[in-house]
């Protein structure tokens, strides 16, 4: 493996507190491959056998899934250095739900899952890494859908904040982008929300940093 694509690999979640000389020598003795995709291609198909685990190590992918009335949902944006639906390669019906398009060129680690399961047994850092990214990506799902129960943008906001905010305020780890998609919105539908709590005097916004100024007004949408 080229040392870039080490270091890429190394400080992903899978490989949090593993030594990289370790890592390395732990590569040598599996099997694993190195693929390469354009700016909007399709990287993985929805429907199908998903038994190696990809992990960007260059680039960024959209997970997103097709209805029957032709539209298509966004469902997650995964930059490098993350692995791509790690959950599905031990699932009963190794299927994937979503189609992955490239967002931008990417470099991305195949490993089957023999190889997956050599990693784990070899080393219990990387079990435990693997099973915190499952149950990570387990429980954001879980309140994403969650949220899709509220047909109000502006009780999903509060709803979101509310299980966050220490001492009234709560700073996003992200961009608004990837609140939005988060939220199930648009960006601009999102934007546009904000600023309309914002004028009423709910939220006071500065940059990623939001702080709820009326705690009745909030409190009442989230009984809404």
């Amino acid at each position: 493996m080229q040392k870039q694509d080490l270091l890429s690999f190394s400080v992903s979640s899978l490989c949090r507190g593993m030594d990289v000389l370790v890592l390395r020598d732990m590569l040598e003795a599996v099997s694993y491959r190195i693929i390469s995709k354009q700016k909007e291609s399709v990287v993985l198909s929805a429907g199908s056998r998903y038994n190696e685990l990809h992990i960007l190590l260059e680039g960024s992918v959209q997970a997103v899934m097709d209805h029957e009335n032709g539209k298509s949902v966004l469902i997650e944006s995964i930059e490098a250095p993350d692995p791509i639906a790690p959950a599905i390669l031990f699932a009963p019906r190794q299927v994937l739900p979503v189609t992955v398009l490239a967002e931008s060129d990417c470099r991305i680690l195949v490993l089957p899952l023999e190889t997956v399961l050599d990693l784990c047994q070899k080393n219990r850092r990387f079990l435990i890494n693997f099973l915190t990214e499952i149950g990570g990506k387990l429980s954001l799902f879980a309140e994403k859908f969650k949220l899709l129960e509220f047909s109000s943008l502006r009780r999903r906001i509060a709803v979101f904040l509310s299980d966050r905010l220490e001492q009234g305020t709560y700073t996003l780890p992200f961009p608004k982008e990837k609140l939005a998609e988060y939220l199930s919105v648009a960006r601009p539908s999102l934007s546009r929300e904000l600023s309309e709590m914002v004028s009423e005097g709910i939220l006071k916004i500065d940059g990623r940093t939001i702080t709820v100024l009326n705690q009745e007004k909030f409190k009442t949408l989230l009984m809404e």
